[in-house]
């Protein structure tokens, strides 16, 4: 995530942490806008979790010895694709900071996991506070209970262009 950042960069984003997770306030630093930006993708469970995933997948069994494919940017219901000799998983990975509690998928991550059942596996991380801890999950649709719930989606302003570029 932060392989491409510079020592200033990296720093200002300890930096960050530090005043916001832990109100050091003798921090002063000025920052680019990139750089909080990064910070605050940090800050999501979500993506912590998948990052942990990212790195340590192998340490769980079905995908052991697997090769993983970054699936996130296509937005297609699933995170990873983890090929295994001849069989290729879907991981959907989610993020509790507990060492339990609940999540949720979308529609999209819905259809998926009818669609891919057995090769379509949640993978909860779990505790992501203290120590991870891995829970994935086949077949979810099969093996947990879900409920539909529809979500009445906040007004958006957009602002539109009034007239044509030349």
């Amino acid at each position: 995530m932060f392989g491409t950042e510079n020592v200033k960069g990296y720093a200002d984003i300890v930096k960050l942490y530090l005043k916001e997770n832990f109100k050091v306030q003798d921090i002063v630093i000025e920052v680019q806008p990139i750089i909080k930006s990064r910070f605050k993708k940090l800050q999501e469970t979500g993506l912590e979790a998948e990052i942990y995933f990212q790195n340590n997948y192998n340490l769980i069994d079905i995908f052991k010895n697997g090769t993983i494919e970054d699936a996130r940017l296509y937005g297609d219901g699933y995170d990873f694709q983890i090929n295994v000799n001849e069989n290729s998983f879907l991981a959907e990975i989610k993020g509790i900071r507990a060492k339990k509690g609940r999540f949720r998928l979308t529609e999209n991550e819905y259809k998926k996991a009818k669609e891919y059942q057995n090769d379509y596996i949640v993978t909860l991380v779990l505790n992501l506070d203290d120590l991870p801890t891995f829970l994935p999950i086949e077949n979810p649709l099969k093996n947990l209970k879900f409920e539909e719930k529809i979500i009445k989606s906040k007004e958006i302003k957009e602002y539109h262009l009034i007239s044509d570029i030349n």
